[in-house]
């Protein structure tokens, strides 16, 4: 029977990430290893979890190594204890429904082109309000975004297809595709665009992200419609340009050239308009920190 490891990033999310590995105590599927990679968590985090489930392989970090840095630490770390065919990656405020690690696994063994697979994500499962159906990218025109956020679940994404990425709060992928990639990229470091570089990195090697509907999850930690945050704007506006630049044809760029500006103007005048001043400068200075590392190269 085929392994399924499972990797929870947690970081100062207690009680979600013992949520979390309750849900995957009742998973359908049992042939599953479970390891918590914790990021320095300040809020007993490692305790409640050595204590209430001391079966899970719980990888402590003296640091906090950002989403990409702890992930990849986690792998490497089961590589060496477990032979596995499979890693589903999870983070702290996700939970997972009874039966998904089995279909997505099914999914990903019918169709040797897929590479990855994701389910249908909730906001929480006592809610229909969609968090994603798998991601899409429109590079050209500055887009890429969650599928179905915030819109209420009435079927519209009920099919089995193909699309351009999904999130990395749960996503299943082949080892040896996660291992032949190299792992999420530092570059994106410490977080952003990093799971819809994966992605993309695979499709350009023939490997596809394959959405299964049936395969559900729930990220309670999403907020649909916060305001933003000043670090957060600064890692996306420098991430996204570094996704651009390197999964954009030439064709996409030149279209880029014109709407990511007339995008950018846009996303400004909201945040002026909802007072949410500090945004500005914090994206201003993620497309310097962007121009300054590539100056030259």
């Amino acid at each position: 029977m085929q392994q399924v490891l499972v990797i929870v990033l947690n970081y100062n999310k207690r009680d979600m990430v013992l949520a979390c590995l309750a849900s995957l105590q009742k998973q359908a599927y049992s042939p599953v290893h479970v390891v918590v990679v914790d990021n320095a968590s300040t809020d007993g985090s490692r305790a409640a979890i050595e204590k209430h489930y001391p079966q899970v392989d719980l990888l402590c970090n003296a640091t906090n190594l950002g989403a990409i840095g702890g992930r990849n630490a986690a792998f490497a770390y089961a590589r060496r204890k477990y032979d596995f065919d499979f890693v589903l990656f999870l983070d702290d405020d996700a939970e997972v429904a009874i039966e998904s690690v089995r279909l997505l696994l099914e999914t990903l063994n019918r169709d040797p082109n897929a590479g990855l697979a994701c389910g249908k994500t909730y906001i929480r499962f006592e809610s229909s309000v969609l968090m994603s159906a798998g991601i899409r990218e429109q590079l050209h025109l500055g887009l890429c975004y969650d599928r179905g956020a915030g819109q209420d679940d009435v079927g519209q994404y009920d099919r089995n297809e193909y699309v351009d990425a999904c999130g990395a709060f749960a996503m299943m992928i082949r080892a040896t595709l996660f291992e032949a990639l190299r792992g999420f990229d530092t570059i994106f470091s410490p977080y952003g665009w990093e799971d819809v570089d994966l992605c993309l990195r695979a499709r350009a090697s023939g490997h596809h992200t394959s959405y299964v509907p049936a395969a559900t999850f729930a990220h309670k930690g999403t907020r649909l419609g916060r305001g933003p945050v000043p670090i957060y704007e600064r890692y996306k506006a420098r991430n996204f340009l570094t996704l651009l630049r390197r999964h954009a044809t030439i064709f996409q760029k030149l279209m880029a050239a014109i709407f990511v500006p007339l995008r950018a103007l846009r996303l400004f005048l909201r945040f002026a308009i909802d007072g949410d001043w500090r945004a500005i400068p914090a994206q201003l200075r993620g497309v310097w920190d962007f121009f300054s590392h590539h100056r030259g190269k």
